[in-house]
């Protein structure tokens, strides 16, 4: 979980702003529909968001350890995006054991890729300088990640933390989805809620597989399970803050998590 906390507040700045200029920029209603998105196919993230007049498609590889950054315009007619003729940047990352990041080096800059949805919806990159993008097919998976709080007070108040996350079994298929945890301080006592889920892109909605939630009256006591068969769903507000409808015992009436740099 530290390793997850420590990426996911690296990446919620950036995810923020991301937001923020689609919301802003004067672009294509139908591009912002089509594209604006984190998208994930195995341990390969690809982050795509308006930025003024163009767009910005961000990818990074497994680890971390390379990073592509594209320039891109919309083409209406053939529904993808496409370089423009600026600095579309590789980028190779030495990360130590701690996963810090020790040193970067630009491998090129005139990086020319397209982006388009196949007929499943999901992204294809076509990378025209080194062919990067073959065999990848990514998923959309809205903008969740991060990490978000409800309530200022130290003493009483919600932590949720959303992460997409991958598994690969020795055997078979990598499997991966959301996994939500949500923590809440209450004076001395303590509550967690933790969820698998899945993200429906028509609805732009978390809808959880299952759920798990446990809890401790006082530091030091013993944490007791209370149901491990609770049902949510997660979603953004008219404000950008995630709710969370929780459908076993509404745990979540009435809180908004804000987005927080952690």
């Amino acid at each position: 979980m530290k390793r997850w906390i420590a990426l996911l507040a690296a990446l919620v700045m950036t995810l923020l702003c991301a937001v923020s200029l689609a919301e802003e920029a004067v672009v294509n209603s139908e591009a912002l529909q089509l594209f604006s998105s984190e998208w994930a196919d195995g341990f390969t993230d690809v982050r795509i968001y308006a930025e003024e007049d163009h767009w910005r498609v961000r990818i990074t590889g497994a680890g971390g350890s390379t990073e592509w950054d594209y320039c891109c315009r919309y083409d209406e007619a053939q529904k993808m995006l496409t370089t423009l003729d600026t600095d579309n940047v590789k980028t190779e990352i030495r990360i130590d054991e701690e996963g810090s990041e020790i040193e970067r080096k630009d491998v090129y800059n005139d990086g020319k890729a397209s982006f388009f949805l196949n007929g499943e919806g999901k992204l294809i990159w076509d990378d025209e300088k080194e062919d990067a993008g073959a065999g990848f097919a990514f998923e959309k998976i809205g903008w969740f990640q991060g990490v978000w709080i409800s309530g200022e007070d130290l003493d009483s108040h919600y932590e949720l933390y959303c992460y997409w996350d991958v598994e690969e079994p020795s055997e078979g298929e990598i499997y991966s989805g959301y996994k939500v945890e949500i923590e809440r301080y209450e004076g001395e006592a303590y509550t967690h809620w933790s969820y698998a889920c899945v993200y429906d892109a028509e609805t732009d909605t978390l809808q959880s597989l299952f759920g798990h939630k446990e809890y401790a009256e006082r530091e030091g006591d013993a944490i007791v399970t209370v149901y491990d068969d609770g049902r949510a769903e997660f979603y953004f507000d008219d404000e950008g803050c995630i709710g969370w409808k929780d459908e076993t015992e509404n745990a979540g009436e009435g809180l908004q998590f804000n987005a927080t740099n952690g």
